[in-house]
């Protein structure tokens, strides 16, 4: 099984070079079935090597986690593919119907908190997870499941919280918020103060994503992360992983 973190940014990305720039995060295992972890207003270049779709995930309704749903049907229709199952809260379902006019490429499947859905041989549960302060915008943490096998996506979170990692615990990766680095804000994590709880959790490997402005550039970062957690590290855009 292989994980590829299509965007590794934060809401707009990063203009940097090398492995400092970095576009709206998104997440695609490649298994059995292919699941993409949101779809970011970067979808049409970031799916330029993407094959096959199975199932799409969301996280929440902002613009940087769905905004590329209206790519989606192109993606699609130059495959010859027909709709394709889309996952998410119902809160978030609504706003896509709001906001976007042609959905019929969408198998919405709205998700309530803690529910089970069998995608393939995985099993993909949510967690809703504090982000953003409108109740009306609940945000998910993702897991996906296969045997002994699962791992987390939480690209946006605005702090750790004991549920979070009971939901974690034993998952061989956890994808987590790295939008803040020596800064505060509401929404998001600072990710070199919670590093050292995060480190404390039952989990085999974290990888920081949805990494914004205020981080230094990638090869720093990752001498910084690794002081402060030997099991972390931050992704790239275009990063690919095993997890067999």
């Amino acid at each position: 099984m292989q994980l590829c973190f299509l965007g590794t940014g934060a809401s707009g990305g990063i203009a940097g070079r090398g492995r400092s720039r970095r576009r709206e995060s998104s997440l695609l295992l490649q298994d059995d079935v292919s699941i993409l972890l949101d779809t970011g207003r970067d979808f049409a270049a970031q799916s330029e090597g993407v094959e096959m779709l199975d199932a799409v995930l969301l996280t929440h309704s902002h613009r940087d986690a769905c905004g590329g749903v209206p790519q989606l049907r192109t993606w699609l229709s130059e495959r010859s593919q027909g709709p394709i199952d889309v996952y998410a809260s119902a809160a978030t379902v609504k706003v896509l119907r709001r906001r976007y006019a042609r959905l019929d490429h969408c198998r919405f499947v709205a998700v309530g908190d803690g529910e089970r859905h069998r995608i393939g041989r995985w099993t993909a549960s949510a967690l809703t997870v504090p982000h953003a302060r409108d109740p009306e915008q609940p945000t998910f943490a993702w897991k996906l499941r296969d045997g002994a096998t699962a791992l987390v996506y939480a690209s946006d979170l605005a702090r750790l919280t004991s549920a979070l990692r009971r939901f974690c615990r034993g998952s061989r990766l956890v994808a987590i918020d790295a939008a803040l680095w020596g800064r505060r804000l509401y929404s998001h994590l600072t990710i070199d103060e919670a590093l050292p709880e995060l480190c404390r959790w039952q989990v085999e490997r974290i990888v920081l994503t949805h990494i914004g402005r205020s981080a230094p550039a990638h090869e720093r970062l990752e001498q910084e992360v690794a002081s402060l957690c030997p099991r972390a590290l931050p992704a790239y855009d275009g990063m690919k992983l095993q997890l067999d």
